[in-house]
């Protein structure tokens, strides 16, 4: 039986950040980074040592992930960037998104090693401007249409099965996916949020569990994904809670992003949190 009081946030970073969001843990160098969007901002975070590496960005950045090579894939207003982590060195890699109203929000790494990543309205929800995008070789293709608010991605740990965010309509659906073809087919609402809260970023775990934040409703939760059932939840301190991943040495944590609100009084908004999970 599993209690939420089992469970403490720990801060690991704090930025104060309007918007912190989308961690990405570093294996091979016990690295975690992290985004702000509005402060156009990448953060290479060693929780170790506390040692802190920032790069800037080309405007808003609304993703970030490690390609196979070890390499960031940044997804900025102004393009897809490839950036070495050691030298800062930046490419532009490509720029699907041609409609300035937009601009890129959640990414991830697909099972082959491919960057799927969303739009969003770059001040407002524009319903069904938005869309996902899969990007192989310099190469974007359209996978999802019709979005309103692109946001947290997963898949299963056998790459079957694939999980999408559409924050406008507090869903996450869960689609068949097709490795092979990098397609996604028979999308059906897996989890719906009825609370306050709006489902931002997600992960899935070694259980095959999906973990996701919720922005505006002060906790993180663990659903089941095959019932879709709720299994716990995680009360975080900060209302607006953005992003998760799995991390550590033995994928003992769970890291936890943040967003502050200029209005609250929570101290800790726009933190990166850790939570001991196994």
């Amino acid at each position: 039986m599993y209690r939420s009081d089992m469970f403490t946030p720990e801060l690991v970073f704090y930025s104060g950040s309007s918007l912190l969001e989308g961690p990405v843990w570093d294996a091979e160098n016990e690295l975690i980074y992290c985004i702000s969007i509005t402060d156009e901002i990448i953060y290479q975070v060693n929780p170790n040592t506390t040692e802190i590496k920032t790069f800037k960005t080309d405007g808003h950045i609304g993703a970030l992930v490690l390609d196979p090579e070890g390499m960031l894939l940044s997804a900025e207003k102004n393009g897809i960037f490839r950036i070495n982590p050691e030298s800062g060195e930046r490419t532009l890699i490509t720029h699907p998104n041609k409609d300035a109203r937009l601009r890129y929000n959640d990414g991830k790494i697909d099972p082959k090693g491919r960057f799927f990543v969303g739009t969003m309205g770059q001040d407002e929800i524009i319903e069904n401007a938005a869309e996902l995008y899969v990007i192989e070789n310099g190469e974007a293709e359209v996978v999802l249409s019709n979005l309103s608010l692109s946001n947290g991605l997963g898949w299963s740990n056998d790459g079957e099965t694939f999980y999408h965010v559409d924050s406008a309509t507090k869903t996450v659906k869960k689609y068949d996916y097709d490795r092979e073809m990098k397609k996604v087919s028979n999308g059906k609402v897996l989890i719906e949020i009825t609370e306050d809260g709006t489902p931002d970023g997600l992960c899935v775990d070694i259980c095959d569990d999906i973990w996701v934040a919720e922005y505006g409703g002060g906790r993180i939760c663990k659903w089941d994904s095959e019932t879709g059932e709720k299994i716990f939840e995680i009360p975080m301190p900060a209302t607006n809670v953005t992003s998760c991943c799995i991390g550590g040495k033995y994928n003992e944590y769970l890291y936890v992003t943040t967003a502050k609100d200029q209005e609250d009084d929570e101290d800790l908004s726009g933190g990166l949190f850790r939570v001991r999970i196994r």
